[in-house]
């Protein structure tokens, strides 16, 4: 193993111990219903979801979605990026954190929130 694919295995653990520790904190909270992470490409990292077809379809529309908005940001203000988009609608609250590595998508029941800590 060279030092470079070294490098990249390390990130990649680190990036996926970050994300499980993300999971548990939220998973924890009122009208939690599911996670996933993807790369830049829209590949999924993890996933909470049972059924492999819901989280490529988040996966799939987010990232462009995520896309389009990272664009949009920075036509207004050149060299300005996305940090965090939220989204809301009557069934559902999906929150979408753009990060280097990868990107978290969490979907909540905004009907089932009384308190969020996150």
């Amino acid at each position: 193993m060279t030092n470079n694919e070294f490098e990249i295995e390390k990130q990649n653990k680190e990036s996926y111990q970050a994300i499980e520790v993300t999971l548990k904190r939220v998973s924890t909270q009122p009208g939690f219903v599911g996670l996933v992470a993807i790369t830049e490409k829209g590949q999924i990292i993890k996933s909470t979801f049972e059924e492999q077809e819901e989280a490529e379809k988040y996966a799939l529309y987010l990232s462009h979605f995520i896309k389009q908005a990272s664009n949009t940001v920075d036509a207004l203000k050149e060299g300005d990026e996305v940090s965090f988009l939220r989204m809301r609608t009557k069934r559902e609250e999906i929150l979408m954190i753009p990060g280097d590595k990868y990107t978290l998508i969490v979907i909540s029941d905004p009907n089932r929130i009384k308190e969020r800590k996150f």
